[in-house]
């Protein structure tokens, strides 16, 4: 997994790794902002976590592949979402294979090049997700 922690080089490293996965079937998966480490219990040692730390506010996720982007907003994001979404018009709202979604799981069909796509993300990560402008990003 790399690292970026600048627009630039968050942007660049999106375009390198989406070029990457160009016609592979596995899908490409975007850390934005701080992970949450578990915490060590007084013996030292990791005690587990009750909760995804995806679900932790302090890192966000978004998963690409087959052309689609899955997001994972809260309600506030899902309408900062919405107002994204009209200035790319390219991405549009998507429903799951299986027609139904879970709650708070949004997946935007995703047709377009990898730089439009890493314009979109880095949008994404600091419009919708509030984050700060050296907020860190990772790519698996």
């Amino acid at each position: 997994m790399t690292d970026a922690a600048d627009p630039g080089s968050r942007r660049t490293l999106l375009v390198r790794r989406l070029m990457e996965r160009r016609g592979q079937r596995d899908e490409l998966v975007v850390h934005a902002g701080e992970r949450s480490e578990p915490a060590n219990n007084a013996s030292g040692e990791a005690e587990s976590r009750a909760s995804d730390p995806v679900e932790s506010r302090d890192e966000r996720r978004i998963r690409y592949g087959d052309r689609q982007l899955t997001l994972f907003p809260d309600a506030t994001e899902r309408d900062r979402l919405d107002e994204l979404l009209d200035e790319y018009p390219v991405f549009k709202l998507d429903a799951p294979a299986t027609r139904k979604s879970e709650d708070g799981t949004v997946y935007v069909s995703a047709v377009a090049d990898p730089k439009h796509l890493a314009d979109f993300i880095e949008d994404c990560c600091r419009q919708v997700y509030d984050l700060p402008t050296g907020y860190a990003l990772s790519v698996e």
